[in-house]
This record gives C-alpha cells, sequence and structure tokens, in this order.
C-alpha cells in the first residue's frame, strides 16, 4: 500500500514542489515540514514536500518519513549535490528551494508564486534589503555575502543584493534553462548567474532571517574560495582575456621595437634586459589566453553566450591540423633563430653577440610554439566536445 501511495505521489504534477536539502537536521526539520504544509493549507497551493537527505546520521530522515513527505537521498556530500537530486525528484510546476534548518519564512511561498505568475522567471530573496540579516554572523554579514555579491555583480553585469540568499522559486522551464551543476555552496552563485546570464526576469523579495536550529554546515574559507573560483571560470573575459591580450600585445611590441631600434637608453640601443622583459610579457600574456580561450569555451556552453561571432568562427576554422602546423612552425622559427645565433656566437669565439634582442625573440617563439602544439591538442579536444553539445 505504502509503495503504491509513493508510485502515486510521483506521477501526479502538483504546482508546487518545495525542495529542501538536508544534513542532521533533527532539530529543525520537523518544523519546516508543519509549516510548509500550513502555507499549503491556508493558501489553497497544491504542493509537494521532497527532502532529499545528504546522508544524515540523526533522526532527520524518520521524522521526515514519519510526516509522509518524499524523502529521496543523495549519498554524494554537497549542497549543490543535494539540491540537483531533489530538483530531479520533483514534479511541480514551480520548484522553491529552502534550507531545512527554519532559518527562512516559508509563508512567503505564496508571494513567491504570485509573482512567477506574474511574469517573473526567478524570485529570490534578500536579506539585505529591510534589514533582514540580523541573523547572519557578523563576518558573513558585513563581509563575506557583500564582497561575493560585489564581484558578481561587477563580473556578470548584475544588480542583486543578496546572491548566497538560499530562498528561491522559479519555474521548472526556468531552472532547465540555467542548467546548474556546481556540489557545494556555490551552486546558489551559479543560480543567480545562470538566470542573469540566459536573460530570466529576476526579481528580489525582502525576507528576514531567522536563527538557525542545529550547526551549520558552511565552510567560510573553503565555499569561499570554491564560489571566487567559480565565478572567475565564469568570467574568462575580464579575468583571462583582456589582461593576457594585453600582456601579449606589450611583449609583441617590445619585440618589434627591439628589432627596429626603436627603444633606445642612453643612445644606445635597448639589448639583451629588454629582451627578457619582452619575452616574460609575451609568453606570460600567451599562456594567460589561452587560459582564457579553455574557460571562455566552457563558459559559453553554460552562460547562454549563443551569440559570440568571435567563437562561432573559431570553432567554424580551427582544427587541429592548424593548430599543429602553426605551433611547429613557431617552433622550428625560433629554433633556427637560436642556432644561428650559436654558430655566429662560435664562430666568433663566444664573444658577445652584436644582436642579442635576436636570441629573446627565438626563445619567445620556441615557448610559444611548444604551447600551441600541446594546447591545440586539448582545445581540439573541447571544440568536439563544444559541436555536438550544440548540434
Amino acid at each position: 500500500m505504502t509503495q503504491a501511495l509513493n508510485q502515486s505521489e510521483q506521477a501526479r504534477t502538483p504546482l508546487v514542489s518545495v525542495v529542501m536539502p538536508c544534513l542532521n537536521e533533527e532539530e529543525a526539520i520537523g518544523s519546516c515540514i508543519e509549516k510548509i504544509r500550513r502555507v499549503f493549507e491556508s493558501a489553497n497551493i497544491d504542493g509537494e514536500i521532497i527532502v532529499c537527505d545528504n546522508g544524515s546520521r540523526d533522526r532527520s530522515v524518520a521524522i521526515a518519513e514519519a510526516m509522509g513527505v518524499r524523502v529521496v537521498r543523495q549519498p554524494l556530500r554537497g549542497y549543490g549535490n543535494a539540491y540537483l537530486m531533489g530538483f530531479e525528484n520533483a514534479n511541480g510546476t514551480y520548484l522553491v528551494m529552502g534550507d531545512a534548518d527554519d532559518t527562512y519564512d516559508f509563508a512567503l511561498i505564496p508571494k513567491f508564486l504570485e509573482l512567477l505568475r506574474k511574469g517573473y522567471d526567478f524570485v529570490t530573496g534578500s536579506r539585505y534589503l529591510n534589514g533582514g540579516d540580523r541573523a547572519i554572523s557578523p563576518l558573513h554579514r558585513h563581509f563575506g555575502n557583500p564582497m561575493l555579491t560585489a564581484v558578481l555583480n561587477g563580473f556578470f553585469g548584475l544588480s542583486y543584493t543578496d546572491v548566497y540568499c538560499g530562498f528561491r522559486a522559479f519555474s521548472r522551464e526556468a531552472y532547465q534553462r540555467i542548467r546548474p551543476v556546481s556540489q557545494g555552496m556555490e551552486f546558489n552563485l551559479e543560480l543567480a548567474i545562470n538566470a542573469g546570464m540566459a536573460g530570466l526576469k529576476t526579481v528580489e523579495v525582502p525576507i528576514t532571517l531567522n536563527q538557525r536550529k542545529g550547526t551549520s554546515k558552511l565552510r567560510t574559507f573553503r565555499d569561499g574560495w570554491r564560489s571566487l573560483r567559480m565565478m572567475l571560470l565564469y568570467c574568462p573575459n575580464k579575468v583571462f582575456l583582456w589582461p593576457g591580450s594585453l600582456l601579449l600585445s606589450f611583449g609583441f611590441l617590445l619585440h618589434v621595437a627591439q628589432l627596429f631600434g626603436l627603444l633606445t637608453w642612453d643612445g644606445r640601443p635597448a639589448a639583451g634586459v629588454t629582451g627578457v622583459f619582452a619575452t616574460i610579457s609575451t609568453v606570460i600574456g600567451f599562456q594567460i589566453v589561452l587560459l582564457g580561450l579553455h574557460a571562455k569555451t566552457y563558459s559559453w556552453s553554460r552562460r547562454f553566450d549563443k551569440e559570440n561571432a568571435a567563437l562561432e568562427w573559431l570553432y567554424d576554422h580551427f582544427n587541429l591540423e592548424a593548430g599543429l602546423v602553426l605551433g611547429v612552425g613557431l617552433f622550428v622559427l625560433g629554433v633556427g633563430i637560436l642556432a644561428a645565433l650559436v654558430l655566429q656566437w662560435l664562430k666568433e669565439q663566444m664573444l658577445p653577440l652584436p644582436n642579442p634582442e635576436l636570441a629573446s625573440l627565438g626563445a619567445t617563439l620556441v615557448l610559444i610554439g611548444c604551447g600551441t602544439v600541446f594546447s591545440s591538442l586539448f582545445i581540439s579536444a573541447m571544440f568536439v566536445d563544444q559541436r555536438n553539445g550544440r548540434q
């Protein structure tokens, strides 16, 4: 009988699914379920509650099952993993996410649904709009959350006031467009970023955070770094491509200026030391640009950047053979320059060379050539995956 009821529950399509991740929340899980059910009853909402257990060792699962809600299990630890499993098992037209620690006011669910029905795609709470942040620890309240919010807004051109709020609602269609993959606490940031980059209509609702029941699972510095790392990966232009292109261009121009005698110090042409700096700038800039290209390919597939003409052109014209030919050509040219210099050096009985800037240019070409060969192998594999994903 119980199995039949569970199958019937899973087959129906409720208006809303409230998904709560759970890891040792026996002090709060029962209260959360009761509050959500009262909201469903008072607002006449056809809804389901899904608790995604993430390896609890206390009575959390027993309490939830005794109260008759659906419990799904996610053996892979992580805040994001729990939500991914929970949403995968949700049947509702609208999805609501909230922590099982009794910090969020689930009485706002009707307000969230009203905004979704009015045409918003992504509704998120904000603890900073009307002073609802008093229960946040001082470090997170005054530094961590505001800093991450400011960085995210600056990188992606968004205007959130609280990107780490875990009380949100969105339609199933919006969730499928967001397509989150993050496994940890950075899951919340990915939702906010992808919603903005997908062009979803978003709105923030003032909420008040209550004191949590039980022990917090947040690890400040580890989770903060993972969040920052994810934003860096999702924003390759400002982090990689622009700085890398600047360094690469500067180093290249420095080489050209040396070759044509345009740089002089006290009437003498710039020589060895200037060439070393030119090589450093060119090679580091080139490597950063390559990293940016790798990240850009990934972010393009994850951030709905469908009209990127430059990458479209690159995908259409780049192939492994072209990269190998270019890399080998640069390498051979660099080796040729260095070999000629060595022969000249030996011929002149190891006296100082008259054109030492050629040595730095040759070294630059060798290093860039090697980088191009090996990066072409990796980039071509990424292009294959990208083309397959876009077919």
